[in-house]
């Protein structure tokens, strides 16, 4: 079969609608990012495999790499924090930190396609390098409430701490080695369930003692209240226990005391693992809950020892990313986006090519004032003209003839409504600005 006309798997084309609709959603998340003080960052495509391998756990697997015609070995990025890195190391002497940055665009994934999951995706992502404190902590997981609240979507940021997973391990007296396995596990626990974690883990040689810990860690739940006690019933001995406690508590309840606070839009919840091996703290996912199949709509957490100046120095670093497909793919299905046809607010008939020149004075002077034109190339039938600035969505249609050209006028058509004006030239301007 020929491969002409065909798409790969996990990949997907945008045309204008979609690109026009997709491109509202990345707007209002960089207002966001940029309401907060974060300052945009772009990085390759491609980087040195070296730099990528080793940072994702079994997700290895997932990073597309190749050998290029100069024998490098080379990797497509499987995310934007590890880049992030790299940026750190090579121009940490010339940043101010705490560095604030955001980086939106694609990243490539050789996983297996899905329910709002590709191959190839796009990722936003926002990050504070250089800052331990629980003010970041706090301001990355309110952005990311704003963000939801400024896309209309039903969110519920899931967080727990990798310090309480530690104390975890500890409990169970794993080696980290052991322990790493345990938390890509647990990291399933939305797929296959409590019973799933328990058979995997079994499957994997861990005693019954430690088994039976784990089934009592994830048996923990109720109100925010409820969940932190128990962890400190069931973990309070652990040395690792306590940071990871008192941090989750203060979260809990700084965010509580927001004028707008809702008690459903923050969950502690000791299921959530981050199976990625760079993060040490705070982590947490967004579930969509008109469709929580989606998965995690927004992940993150505190990664304090990959971010590095090129002397060794580790910069602690707090950040979250948003699927920017998976977000759209569940927004749609909860009728949460509004097709966008076109970004052309008014269309210029033309009645004849020998009056070119007025229409491209008149689209130039529209274009100055910022109002977005397109003139009908071809001078058809008024109704056909009509139609297809119909069919494209554009709001205003002009009209200017003979009569028109001869009387200083010009006759603007509302499409939606069907009414039409005749104003000066002057004043079209101004009609259209009002209009906005």
């Amino acid at each position: 079969m020929s491969d002409k006309g065909r798409l790969l798997s996990g990949f997907q084309d945008f045309l204008p609608s979609a690109m026009l609709t997709r491109n509202r959603v990345i707007e209002t998340v960089k207002s966001v990012y940029s309401r907060f003080g974060f300052l945009p960052q772009e990085t390759p495509t491609l980087e040195y495999a070296s730099l990528l391998l080793g940072k994702y756990g079994d997700n290895q697997k997932l990073v597309y790499e190749f050998k290029d015609r100069g024998g490098r070995e080379l990797a497509m990025r499987y995310d934007l924090t590890v880049p992030l890195g790299r940026i750190i190391e090579m121009y940490g002497n010339s940043l101010i930190f705490p560095y604030r940055r955001f980086q939106i665009g694609m990243v490539w994934r050789a996983d297996k396609p899905g329910k709002g999951r590709y191959r190839e995706f796009m990722q936003m992502d926002a990050d504070i390098v250089g800052d331990d404190s629980l003010l970041s902590d706090l301001e990355i997981l309110q952005m990311n409430l704003e963000i939801m609240n400024a896309l209309k979507v039903r969110a519920t940021i899931r967080i727990n701490s990798r310090n309480i997973l530690e104390a975890l391990l500890e409990a169970g007296k794993l080696e980290k080695s052991d322990g790493l396995k345990m938390l890509r596990v647990i990291d399933k626990f939305d797929k296959i369930g409590s019973s799933g974690v328990y058979s995997e883990l079994s499957d994997l040689g861990f005693s019954e003692d430690v088994l039976a810990l784990v089934q009592s860690y994830l048996a923990i739940e109720g109100d925010n209240a409820k969940v932190l006690n128990s962890l400190k019933e069931l973990l309070g001995d652990s040395p690792s226990f306590n940071a990871g406690y008192l941090r989750l508590s203060s979260i809990v309840d700084t965010l509580s005391g927001l004028a707008d606070a809702d008690p459903n839009r923050i969950k502690v919840d000791p299921s959530i693992a981050r199976g990625l091996d760079y993060y040490t703290g705070l982590v947490f996912e967004t579930v969509f809950l008109d469709d929580p199949a989606f998965g995690s709509i927004c992940s993150g957490g505190r990664y304090d020892q990959m971010a590095k100046r090129s002397n060794g120095e580790a910069l602690p670093t707090i950040g979250m990313s948003i699927g920017l497909d998976r977000l759209f793919a569940a927004m749609s299905v909860a009728g949460l986006v509004s097709p966008v046809e076109t970004t052309t607010k008014v269309f210029i008939v033309n009645f004849s090519d020998q009056y070119l020149l007025r229409y491209i004075s008149l689209a130039k002077t529209l274009r100055d004032a910022g109002v977005s034109v397109e003139i009908s190339s071809k001078a058809t039938k008024i109704g056909k003209q009509l139609g297809l600035a119909n069919s494209k969505g554009i709001p205003f249609v002009v009209l200017l003839g003979e009569n028109e050209i001869d009387s200083g006028k010009v006759i603007i058509r509302d499409m939606k409504t069907g009414l039409q004006n005749e104003i000066s030239a002057e004043g079209l301007i101004p009609f259209l600005k009002a209009k906005d």
